[in-house]
């Protein structure tokens, strides 16, 4: 009798023990699941409402706002860029259209969308070098009717570290890259040989 429940019991142990190991691996997803969403809490909505206690009394209602009341009473809102170019870049713009009829001329474009990143796996060089270009915009786009990039320009009348970073970045992937003070336009004859180079 005796070894009949110490047969039981014996075989009844790898049982015990699945269930064991599963039970702490779900015990552990758990916590890191918790533990996730709360860094991406902590990350990306510092802003949300702090956790109601169970004895607090149960808040009131939000009170809808609408319309320009809404923008006046929140903080850090949006506002609609009135016009979205400078007077500059259209006239930039305008210029490159005139001289440029049979191409299409994109305005504030982000360096992002004009070259990427290649040559690198994936991984974090490659995202900061991406995020790197990203945060840089050109001022006009010389697209061909077929989307191709044939040269930037942008309105400049000095050399910075950010124009420095552009002009390496346009050189390495074969765009042609052109400065113009906003003060010295060429005319919209000259256009295409400037551009284009022929």
């Amino acid at each position: 009798m005796i070894w009949s429940i110490a047969w039981v019991l014996l075989a009844l142990l790898p049982v015990a023990a699945v269930i064991y190991i599963v039970h702490t691996y779900r015990k552990g997803s758990a916590a890191r699941a918790a533990a996730s969403k709360d860094r991406f809490a902590q990350i990306f909505d510092a802003a949300a409402p702090p956790a109601v206690r169970p004895d607090a009394a149960p808040p009131a209602p939000p009170v809808p706002v609408v319309g320009a009341a809404a923008a006046s009473r929140s903080t850090g809102s949006y506002a609609r860029r009135m016009p979205v170019l400078t007077t500059q870049q259209l006239q930039l713009r305008e210029l490159l259209r005139r001289g440029l009829p049979d191409h299409d001329i994109l305005s504030s474009v982000s360096l992002a969308a004009v070259i990427d990143v290649c040559g690198l796996p994936e991984g974090r060089e490659r995202e900061q070098r991406w995020r790197a270009l990203a945060q840089q915009t050109v001022d006009c786009v010389v697209c061909s009717k077929e989307h191709a990039v044939l040269a930037v320009v942008d309105l400049d009348s000095g050399s910075t570290a950010e124009t420095r970073f552009k002009s390496e970045c346009l050189k390495a992937a074969g765009v042609r890259y052109l400065r113009w003070s906003p003060l010295e336009l060429p005319g919209h004859d000259e256009i295409e040989v400037l551009i284009l180079g022929g």
